[in-house]
């Protein structure tokens, strides 16, 4: 058939021509349906999505040695969730040596119920505060959320790292230093306030300030819980509490009043205060107390008083303290006069 033949076809006459076009389109056609078959194919067989960007929202996180401290649950980073975080290690940063210190439980102290004035005795104490075991760290398996105990009070400062390995429905995976943590040296004691004056011997008058004198404060870990109070001249020789040398001010409290459960004991070198374990607590615990009828609340103001008999002065000393104490085990506090000698 000739093309003026094919032009003057009628429209509804289908041509070899039109034919093989048809052909093509329908491969054409065919080819895509089987490509998109075998994606949805591929689809189906793929269960959620696990990142490798999964990280947490802190750069270097800053734990003070005792105090309790949180990150947010990991960041997923489109990870399809619950995922499902287990700790692989707890590395020092500088060195890169494992550290066993933060999964070593440890008991701590915690409150059941306010401590007020009227718990003067162990029995009423203990009987608001519980004790439990806890490590220093702790990681949440499910969220990844990491979490710090009062139990960091017993590892040693410095730089830490943490690797982890992560999973969901889509699989597992490992991240190393995923979480940087710096763990700050805290404070043993907290001196919050201190003042000395001079008075008249024999009688309450005639006030000076008298600013030539240092407090110092030690801590032995590993000795049994009390507190030592010292009251030294300028060469470091002790004032004598048993010889009557260092007393307390009539109607104002001494530490004795804010640590109750133990009696005082009076030596010729200074005061001792045993105090209860309370571990992971501050010290004194209590929040106030009475001094005949006159209540005293607040942080534990302590007032004593070197008879001017026992001073090159001839004029009483009158020191007083407020200082908190963090830690468990033995504390000597001196207080040194620098510009008095023992008469």
């Amino acid at each position: 058939m000739d093309s003026a033949a094919v032009l003057n076809q009628p429209d509804g006459f289908v041509t070899h021509e039109k034919i093989k076009q048809m052909k093509k389109r329908s491969f054409i056609i065919g080819l895509a349906g089987l490509s998109l078959g075998l994606l949805d194919s591929c689809k189906s067989d793929q269960i959620g999505y696990l990142s490798e960007n999964i990280r947490y929202n802190v750069e270097n996180l800053q734990v003070n040695q005792g105090a309790v401290v949180y990150t947010d649950a990991i960041v997923a980073n489109g990870s399809t969730t619950p995922l499902t975080v287990n700790l692989l290690a707890v590395r020092n940063k500088e060195t890169g040596e494992l550290s066993t210190e933060f999964s070593k439980e440890h008991e701590i102290s915690t409150y059941l119920a306010e401590i007020t004035w009227r718990d003067t005795t162990l029995d009423l104490l203990n009987a608001k505060i519980g004790k439990a075991k806890y490590p220093p760290m702790m990681l949440n398996a499910t969220g990844g959320r990491v979490g710090f105990t009062q139990a960091t009070q017993f590892v040693t400062p410095g730089q830490y790292t943490i690797d982890v390995e992560v999973s969901n429905v889509a699989g597992q995976k490992k991240f190393k230093n995923i979480l940087d943590f710096n763990v700050i040296g805290a404070k043993k004691e907290d001196i919050l306030f201190k003042s000395c004056t001079s008075s008249d011997y024999g009688a309450e008058s005639n006030f000076l300030p008298y600013t030539d004198y240092e407090i110092v404060v030690e801590h032995k870990a590993e000795g049994e819980n009390k507190i030592v109070y010292q009251w030294e001249d300028k060469n470091g020789k002790p004032f004598n509490p048993k010889k009557g040398e260092v007393i307390k001010r009539g109607d104002r409290p001494t530490f004795k009043n804010w640590s109750p459960y133990y009696p005082e004991e009076v030596t010729d070198t200074g005061l001792v205060y045993r105090y209860p374990d309370v571990s992971g607590l501050v010290y004194p615990i209590m929040n106030g107390t009475y001094v005949g009828t006159e209540f005293w609340s607040g942080d534990p103001i302590s007032y004593y008083r070197i008879v001017g008999t026992a001073t090159t002065l001839g004029r009483n000393l009158n020191p007083v303290s407020t200082i908190k104490f963090y830690r468990s085990g033995t504390y000597t506090v001196r207080f040194r006069f620098l510009t008095i000698t023992h008469s």
